[in-house]
């Protein structure tokens, strides 16, 4: 199919949250080609950094309304997702889209459902690591690593995997690089960290409703190093008073919680970490992780297939379950610079081949393209 392909973003959450997801719509939405016409559906006020890609709003109560913020995060996102399905539907038949492409799992399986009225390609970014029999009805499955791929042939024996595809998230490789001695002095002064700390970073919802363990993190440093200071980036989530009292219970003042740090400022903040440190147990795909690999900056992480695959050699694997792990790899980078510096190169290089915008964005628009021509002949 040749010609401009009508691709429409679709994100409840955009304009009202800055998690992964939202990050990546919204980066997505500044990076596809010009020669895709690309249509912004977002459930907030979302300014496209893009005057030909101005966002349009649909219609949902926001995860945060008043009237639902005592129910669980998962309840208040499913909400968000049902109330706006009637929206996106009627967007769809009056807009005609070629492919909608969207993360959002309640919203995905309703359009899915109702396929035959506005007869748009769905194309779900499984960024929730949902089973692949969940996601074996969509036109099309966005998988962020080659293990997903393997999870998918694995369970789906006899099946055609063809509606799966696996591509990474990008990160812009040009703002996240390595900072020179002055760049790094003048980012550890803007957040008030220390010249002299060993920083160990970790980036994401500060609770339990997301995984990301951020008290198991700083109970390892604490054993790991006397000196070194947990610098932590991201909003409270569900549960996170008992995750910031063991935080500080660990750490005291050598834990300092920014809270929601702006999007323009996140290059900066890369810039002041020695570590970055990822305390989940099974990541779907982390854009911080990336991030940190492009600024030059060593991750620990989880042993696991995926994060294992997206961290490669610029990665340190440990067993973030057992106690005393991931503590013995922080002591050994914090001890030996040389090994820092050959992690952080490593993984400079791998980003700025595997995760540059340009080479994604051109492997999406082949996936895109190749999903609207199967799905014209249904």
């Amino acid at each position: 199919m040749n010609g401009s392909l009508k691709v429409a973003l679709i994100s409840t959450g955009l304009g009202r949250e800055l998690r992964g997801v939202e990050t990546w719509m919204a980066d997505l939405a500044q990076r596809l080609p010009d020669s895709l016409t690309v249509r912004i559906w977002s459930g907030g006020q979302f300014v496209s950094p893009r005057a030909d890609r101005a966002a349009q709003r649909i219609w949902g109560m926001s995860r945060n309304h008043p009237w639902i913020r005592s129910r669980s995060w998962n309840q208040r996102y499913s909400w968000e997702q049902h109330t706006a399905l009637p929206a996106v539907l009627m967007r769809l038949m009056l807009q005609r889209p070629d492919v909608a492409y969207l993360a959002d799992p309640a919203l995905a399986w309703n359009l899915k459902r109702f396929r035959a009225w506005h007869r748009t390609p769905i194309i779900y970014l499984n960024g929730m690591r949902l089973s692949p029999r969940w996601c074996a009805g969509f036109d099309g499955v966005h998988v962020l690593a080659p293990a997903y791929l393997d999870e998918a042939a694995a369970m789906l024996p006899g099946h055609s995997l063809d509606q799966f595809f696996s591509i990474p998230h990008f990160t812009d490789v040009e703002r996240f690089r390595p900072p020179d001695a002055e760049e790094r002095r003048r980012a550890r002064m803007a957040f008030g960290i220390p010249e002299n700390a060993f920083v160990v970073l970790s980036i994401g919802p500060v609770g339990t409703a997301s995984g990301k363990r951020l008290d198991h993190v700083a109970a390892e440093l604490a054993s790991a190093s006397p000196r070194a200071l947990l610098v932590s980036a991201g909003a409270d989530e569900e549960g996170w008073e008992p995750v910031r009292q063991r935080v500080l219970a660990a750490l005291g003042s050598r834990a300092m919680l920014l809270g929601r740090v702006p999007r323009e400022r996140m290059h900066e903040l890369h810039r002041t970490a020695d570590v970055f440190a990822l305390g989940t147990l099974g990541e779907p795909f982390s854009i911080a992780v990336a991030e940190a690999l492009a600024t030059g900056v060593p991750v620990v992480h989880h042993d696991d297939p995926v994060t294992n695959w997206v961290a490669s050699e610029g990665g340190v694997p440990v067993a973030m379950d057992q106690k005393g792990a991931a503590a013995a790899a922080l002591r050994r980078l914090e001890a030996e610079p040389g090994w820092r510096m050959q992690l952080g190169t490593a993984g400079r290089g791998l980003a700025a081949e595997r995760y540059s915008s340009g080479r994604v964005c051109a492997d999406l628009e082949r996936e895109f393209r190749r999903i609207a021509e199967k799905g014209r002949g249904k």
